[in-house]
C-alpha cells in the first residue's frame, strides 16, 4: 500500500513537471509569436546588474504593447517594464517577462500655444528637447544626462537640480496607461483625476505608459557657474545658494 502510494505520488509530480514544461514552451512559443525573444541580456546604464528575461519584448506599436500585455496576462504571467535602465539599480530587471517601449518613440504633437508636446512614451528626453526648439519651448525640469525614455522618467519621478521645481511628474498633464483588465486608458485631472495621480508615479506596477502629454516652459538659456567649496563654506552658505534656478552639490570621495 505505501509502494502504491509513493508511486501515485511520483506519478503525480512528474505530470505536474511534465505540465509545467509544457505550459513553459508554450509561453515561449506565444511570446516569440509576439516579437518577444528569449536569449536577451539587459544591462543598466553602468553596467552593476543585468538580468536574463525569460520574454524580451521591444513592440513598434502601441497596439503590439496592447497584444504583449493581453497576452501575459491571460498566460497569468508577470511582465516588467524597464526604459533606458539608467537608474544605478536593479529595479527595472527581471528575469521574469520584460518589455521595452523604445520602439514606441514618435513625437506626436507640439502645441505652442498651450506650451504641451505630447510624445509615446519610448521617445528620449534629449529627442524631446530637439522638438520643442523650433517652438521656442522646453522642458521644465530633466537631469544632466538626457537619454531617458519619457515614460520611464516620468514614472520614476525623475527630478533635477532646482529646489523650487517640481519633479517631472508635476508637467504631466494627460497620459494613456495600458492595462490588463481596462485595455488603454486616459488619465487627467478631468478623466479619473485620482488615478491620474496615483499613475503619474506608477512604476510600471498599474500598467503600461504608452503616451505622455507634458506641460513646457518658454526656452530659456542657463548660465552654468562651477565653484570649490569645503562642508564648513556649505553649510554657511546654503540658504544662499538655494536662491539660484539650479543648484547641485557633488561630493567629490576623500576630500573634505
Amino acid at each position: 500500500r505505501m509502494l502504491a502510494r509513493t508511486r501515485i505520488a511520483v506519478a503525480s509530480g512528474t505530470a505536474a513537471l511534465l505540465s509545467r514544461h509544457r505550459s513553459v514552451a508554450e509561453l515561449l512559443s506565444g511570446g516569440e509569436a509576439l516579437g518577444g525573444s528569449a536569449d536577451e541580456e539587459i544591462s543598466n546604464w553602468s553596467a552593476t546588474h543585468s538580468a536574463m528575461p525569460s520574454l524580451y519584448f521591444e513592440p513598434d506599436s502601441t497596439d503590439a504593447v496592447g497584444q504583449v500585455i493581453a497576452f501575459m496576462h491571460a498566460a497569468g504571467q508577470k511582465l516588467r517594464v524597464v526604459g533606458s535602465a539608467l537608474s544605478p539599480n536593479g529595479i527595472g530587471l527581471s528575469d521574469g517577462a520584460m518589455i521595452n517601449m523604445a520602439q514606441c518613440s514618435k513625437i506626436l504633437s507640439v502645441d505652442p500655444e498651450r506650451r504641451q508636446v505630447t510624445v509615446q512614451a519610448g521617445a528620449r528626453v534629449s529627442e524631446v528637447v530637439e522638438a520643442l526648439r523650433p517652438h521656442g519651448l522646453t522642458l521644465q525640469n530633466y537631469a544632466s544626462i538626457a537619454e531617458q525614455q519619457i515614460g520611464g522618467f516620468v514614472q520614476v519621478g525623475a527630478h533635477g537640480t532646482g529646489a523650487a521645481i517640481p519633479p517631472v511628474d508635476e508637467q504631466v498633464v494627460s497620459m494613456r496607461l495600458i492595462t490588463p483588465a481596462l485595455g488603454e486608458i486616459c488619465l487627467s485631472e478631468a478623466d479619473n483625476p485620482r488615478l491620474f495621480r496615483l499613475a503619474r508615479v506608477g512604476l510600471g506596477a498599474l500598467g503600461v505608459v504608452s503616451e505622455v502629454t507634458l506641460q513646457c516652459v518658454p526656452a530659456h538659456k542657463l548660465v552654468q557657474r562651477v565653484s570649490v567649496e569645503t562642508r564648513a563654506g556649505i553649510a554657511a552658505r546654503h540658504a544662499e545658494l538655494l536662491q539660484h534656478q539650479h543648484m547641485r552639490y557633488m561630493w567629490i570621495p576623500h576630500t573634505d
